[in-house]
């Protein structure tokens, strides 16, 4: 048997403004949406009465890989919040970036906001990247972080600590 990561998931409480959100804000592309009224659906998650307006969105240029999942309950209806960063069960999406002090400047600009400016990573296996917290639609959490350039002393570090766990 094997695994691979497939999708992630988010449940929104307005779909169109979470693509609009993934879309306009980082790039994302909409590769496919439906509307899920069927008996499977509503088994597979448990809500005998479920409507799921279902997307599939992918980072612009690679159409094979891990997905991004948005959806959407129609029905039952309910309002939208994750849950605060701090609670157990609190989730966020990362995503890898080259230049996130672009990025920050210009999601800024057009209404992203952000947990704080860019903050320089000290420890750990990024140490010496950046990394940033944007909140979208329902305050759901996008983690932003630019690795170490290569040749820098923390990604020569974290080089020879992978090649010695092999």
């Amino acid at each position: 048997m094997s695994l691979a990561l497939g999708h992630v998931g988010y449940t929104v409480s307005d779909l169109d403004a979470a693509i609009a959100f993934f879309t306009e804000h980082f790039g994302f592309v909409l590769r496919h949406r439906q509307l899920q009224d069927n008996d499977y659906t509503r088994a597979t998650v448990g809500v005998p009465d479920a409507v799921v307006d279902n997307a599939i969105l992918t980072p612009a240029g690679h159409v094979d890989g891990c997905e991004l999942q948005l959806l959407q309950y129609v029905v039952p209806a309910l309002p939208g919040a994750f849950a605060p960063v701090a609670q157990p069960g609190s989730a966020h999406l990362a995503l890898e970036v080259t230049d996130l002090a672009q990025l920050y400047r210009r999601s800024s600009a057009s209404g992203v906001r952000f947990t704080s400016a860019p903050n320089r990573i000290d420890s750990g296996r990024n140490a010496g990247g950046l990394i940033a917290y944007a909140l979208g639609p329902d305050n759901l959490r996008i983690e932003l972080v630019q690795r170490p350039q290569s040749g820098t002393p923390a990604s020569i570090a974290q080089q020879r600590g992978t090649q010695e766990d092999r």
